[in-house]
């Protein structure tokens, strides 16, 4: 009966100290996701802008220290790898025109208080974009450029400085708006460029007219009675093979840059998922709305390493007291 009770033990034990050493070199994995909370205070000149519309959107996450673009936004051909104070704007832009072509529905939307502020909360980790639509506060009209921002392991987020801008505008107006098509390429080195381009105009997200800029019309082309009370949008269809995608405009003109980009390919009809090296991007402007952030919990994914130790020794003096049993059954014998 001894004997067999020592077998009973020394499997039971034999048992636990497989569990503890597989618990030793897996992740600790937590139930608790990150969520955290984003406050952004629209202010221009010391004066807040209240009822401005905000949507949000999560567009990629990092994978291995770099951004990549994830979900609907996947197969954009937006490069990641640069982004800095000259291009980190075209690139939010980029990224709003191909939502509004797309009709990609928001995960969020809000608007801002008397306060000027507008809070998202429950976001876990990721790349964010946030846009904004403009608001009339007669005779003036605020803007503001769409805004990308981090949510991090830990609930945190990088700060980034949109700028809101304002032009005193009178109902009813019309005004004219011009598309030009920029190319980065080299003056067509590579001979990838296309004959010619398709622009599609959305007036307050739904489609208002299509014109096809070529060599012959310089790459541009002008609206020139459009209501000053829309809001207009332009986007690129069937952008060309290994050209990436910035768009920058203002209150008149639409700036569409296309660069020569040979890591961006079209994989089955598809632009296939591109990554980038992640920097600190963080633009000052006197005219900004800040974005602040508060988180909780712990990270959703990811590995604490502090349990490897004890339940390592744990597991290896599990191991020495059944090597102990075996050999004093053996000696009884």
């Amino acid at each position: 009966m001894s004997e067999k009770k020592n077998r009973i033990c020394s499997v039971l034990l034999s048992m636990l100290c497989v569990v503890m050493l597989l618990a030793s070199v897996m992740p600790c994995i937590h139930s608790a996701e990150v969520k955290a909370s984003i406050t952004l205070v629209c202010e221009q000149e010391n004066i807040r802008v209240s009822d401005m519309s905000w949507k949000i959107y999560k567009v990629g996450e990092r994978r291995s220290g770099k951004f990549t673009l994830t979900d609907k936004f996947a197969n954009y051909p937006v490069d990641m790898s640069g982004l800095s104070t000259e291009n980190i704007r075209g690139t939010a832009q980029a990224l709003e025109s191909f939502i509004i072509g797309d009709r990609i529905k928001a995960l969020a939307e809000n608007v801002t208080d008397n306060d000027g502020n507008v809070v998202f909360e429950g976001l876990d980790k990721g790349l964010y974009l946030a846009v904004a639509k403009k608001v009339q506060k007669e005779p003036i009209t605020y803007m503001a450029t769409p805004l990308l921002f981090e949510i991090k392991e830990d609930g945190s987020a990088e700060e980034a400085f949109p700028k809101i801008y304002s032009v005193i505008t009178l109902h009813g107006q019309v005004s004219s708006y011009t598309v030009k098509k920029v190319w980065a390429d080299n003056d067509d080195s590579f001979k990838a460029r296309p004959v010619n381009v398709t622009v599609d105009l959305f007036k307050d997200g739904e489609l208002y007219d299509t014109v096809v800029l070529d060599e012959a019309s310089n790459w541009q082309h002008r609206w020139n009675t459009l209501d000053i009370d829309a809001e207009w949008r332009v986007v690129e269809r069937s952008i060309p093979v290994k050209y990436a995608v910035l768009v920058d405009y203002n209150s008149k003109q639409f700036l569409i840059k296309n660069s020569y980009a040979p890591d961006i390919f079209i994989d089955g009809g598809e632009y296939t998922k591109t990554t980038a090296a992640v920097t600190t991007t963080t633009i000052s402007t006197s005219t900004s709305a800040a974005a602040t952030t508060t988180g909780s919990g712990l990270p959703q994914t990811g590995q604490l390493w502090w349990p490897v130790l004890p339940l390592a020794l744990g597991g290896i003096t599990l191991i020495c007291i059944g090597l102990l049993t075996r050999k004093k059954n053996g000696d009884e014998k």
